[in-house]
């Protein structure tokens, strides 16, 4: 018997028509020179022996009427994997704008949630894409959020894969895996029994433990910046959601980024992120005549697992909000307000709301979660406390391989609510950084202008390092051969610990 955690719960809690909780990976792999090669065939094969690895894979979820408590990860028996995976050839040219236009459209789908809460589609038909030049293939991994965040998804994916061409057999039996049956109704009673008394006791003990670190942090406050008390502005971000979404994406050499710190004292890889990100929205607001002459608000989530954990499933998260200088014209001086702002934050001197908002929704009571998150997505609560997401999900910095297919490039989409209508997620692989974007048309209409933005601040931040042109360290933009569209729409999932 196993039960989902509260913030796994509050997923689903807060999935609607428009806005899905799905979280979608995009892999490109190149195609091997072997003819007999069919990727349907072994990513079918390569899952078929990965079975035991997460109850993800053959398990649904069982909620409870009337959210009496939260939902339980049920074997499913009526479980096969060919209703798990699909085939999907692009049309033609198979470009990066073919491409894009299919991912989006997947994550814009509701997954059925009669049956474990995945679907891999593999993309065939597809040539020539930016940095993944002849025949390629793409896999496009969606899984509920109430599954997996993104530190749990980077790892899952990456124990799909091996890390040389070598294929490797699977190193338990799938008939080994565990199996969750549904509990019986005296045990769902008591459980939701305890789980309900028990929630007031957590949930004081959260409370004055955050009353504490607020009062203690307000006497140790460094910083006087009035921009930290300035409210969040309305952006054309804080408005109302629609189904479908876009995506877009680029990607950066993870050297140069790690180079741009030395520009600020202190500057870690999240920063540079951040600054990156508020560049480019300086640049875009501008253009459209939008600029807030106060900094944009960014929420940006922590992943809080500890350094030796190893689960692959399961959402462990805290947030933090930070101001992210968007007013400023100058990079350098955007990075170092950014640095002292993430520094703040971290230090507990700023961006408590957010925190206090997401430590404390994982000690509530079902149907208390149920009412409270809808409640909060009712309201104007999520534009006033920030007005983008940006998550950082370190993977791993060498290459993976699926049956001996390279895995070239990885991007992610996530989910968006009413009131935050853009988020951008970094994902570092083997030696580059993908940045993802996901919106709406109705909000980034232009979002292939947006991701020239981020390109565009990367190259400034870059063109800064004293003896280094931004030229060395682009990378082509993955920009479409139409001329109507550059680029295609691009972007989850959430970890912004790195220090690097």
């Amino acid at each position: 018997m196993k039960q989902l955690k509260p913030q796994d719960a509050q997923f689903l809690y807060m999935e609607t028509e428009n806005n899905l909780s799905n979280a979608t990976m995009l892999c490109i792999y190149e195609q091997p020179g072997n003819t007999n090669f069919d990727p349907v065939e072994v990513i079918s094969q390569q899952l078929d022996s990965q079975l035991h690895l997460s109850t993800i894979f053959t398990h649904h979820i069982k909620q409870l009427p009337g959210n009496l408590d939260y939902p339980y990860w049920v074997i499913d028996p009526y479980f096969q994997l060919k209703n798990h995976i699909f085939s999907v050839t692009a049309p033609s040219p198979g470009d990066w704008h073919s491409l894009t236009k299919i991912y989006a459209d997947i994550h814009s789908t509701a997954l059925d949630l009669r049956r474990p809460p995945w679907e891999i589609h593999v993309v065939t038909g597809l040539k020539d894409l930016p940095d993944s030049p002849g025949t390629c293939f793409a896999l496009v991994i969606k899984i509920h959020h109430a599954a997996i965040d993104g530190t749990a998804a980077m790892r899952f994916f990456q124990a799909l894969h091996n890390s040389s061409k070598t294929v490797k057999k699977a190193t338990q039996n799938p008939a080994e895996a565990l199996q969750y049956e549904a509990p019986g109704r005296r045990t769902l009673l008591g459980n939701a029994a305890k789980n309900i008394a028990l929630s007031p006791v957590k949930t004081l003990s959260k409370l004055l433990l955050q009353a504490k670190a607020a009062a203690e942090s307000r006497e140790a406050k460094l910083s006087n910046d009035k921009t930290s008390k300035s409210p969040v502005p309305s952006t054309r971000f804080n408005q109302s959601v629609g189904a479908q979404k876009t995506f877009s994406g680029v990607r950066f050499p993870l050297a140069d980024l790690k180079s741009i710190r030395g520009l600020a004292n202190g500057a870690t890889l999240n920063d540079v992120i951040l600054a990156i990100c508020s560049g480019a929205l300086h640049h875009y607001l501008d253009k459209h005549g939008e600029l807030p002459n106060t900094p944009l608000a960014a929420w940006v989530p922590i992943n809080a697992r500890s350094k030796d954990a190893s689960d692959i499933e399961g959402n462990n998260i805290s947030a933090m909000a930070i101001k992210i200088a968007s007013q400023i014209n100058d990079p350098i001086e955007r990075l170092q307000k950014i640095c002292y702002a993430t520094y703040d934050a971290k230090s507990g001197r700023s961006g408590r709301t957010a925190r206090i908002v997401t430590d404390l929704t994982q000690h509530m009571p079902a149907a208390g979660m149920a009412v409270m998150t809808r409640l909060i997505l009712g309201s104007s609560m999520t534009s006033k406390m920030c007005n983008l997401a940006i998550s950082n999900v370190p993977g791993p910095n060498f290459p993976l391989f699926m049956h001996g297919a390279k895995c070239q490039q990885q991007y992610g989409m996530v989910p968006l609510s009413d009131g935050m209508g853009l988020f951008i997620v970094a994902m570092s692989y083997d030696g580059y950084m993908s940045l993802s974007v996901t919106s709406t048309a109705t909000i980034l209409p232009d979002i292939d202008f947006f991701t020239e933005c981020l390109q565009q601040e990367f190259d400034s931040l870059l063109g800064k390092i004293p003896g280094t042109s931004s030229k060395q360290g682009a990378v082509k933009k993955n920009t479409p051969k139409k001329p109507a569209a550059k680029k295609a729409s691009a972007v989850r999932a959430v970890d912004s610990s790195v220090k690097e």
